[in-house]
């Protein structure tokens, strides 16, 4: 996707794709993706209490591209696990997308030993995604791992 639109910018990608972005008090939903069937037009709905709303639209987007054509409204009354399972493959989707493969493998020596909050701090992203992604990549790369919180290449 990211070759598609040319960015991993959230607010780009929707503008191409004419997704609106609505921000309002949504109490303790962060976000949600719905569809106005009348206008055929998708749109996010995001939590304005939340700073970060990147991460929320990321993640949003993975149930847009993943899970645009299921109804998960009557499939998560169905069953609890399948909801979990939807919010996990939307949860990769926003980690790929925010923090995609080559920005750590490409940087990997400028990250050795900074913490895993560091990273995160300087990404602008939650620890989660970040801790996600190194142990995502020390399966793709085995010089890279996570010792002690902090990330380290290791030299062959």
């Amino acid at each position: 996707m990211i070759q598609e639109h040319g960015t991993n910018d959230v607010y780009e990608i929707c503008d191409n794709l004419n997704i609106s972005i609505l921000k309002s008090n949504l109490g303790r939903i962060k976000g949600f993706l719905q569809y106005c069937k009348k206008h055929h037009h998708y749109l996010i709905q995001v939590n304005q209490k939340y700073q970060n709303t990147r991460i929320i639209i990321a993640h949003e987007l993975g149930h847009y591209f993943l899970h645009k054509s299921l109804n998960t409204f009557k499939m998560e009354n169905c069953s609890l696990v399948l909801g979990e399972k939807l919010e996990h493959q939307a949860n990769i989707f926003a980690t790929k997308l925010l923090l995609p493969d080559y920005v750590l493998t490409n940087e990997a020596s400028q990250f050795q030993n900074w913490t895993l909050n560091q990273i995160a701090s300087f990404f602008q992203l939650p620890v989660p995604i970040v801790e996600h992604k190194v142990r995502h990549m020390n399966l793709l790369s085995p010089n890279i791992a996570i010792n002690r919180n902090r990330l380290t290449i290791i030299n062959s």
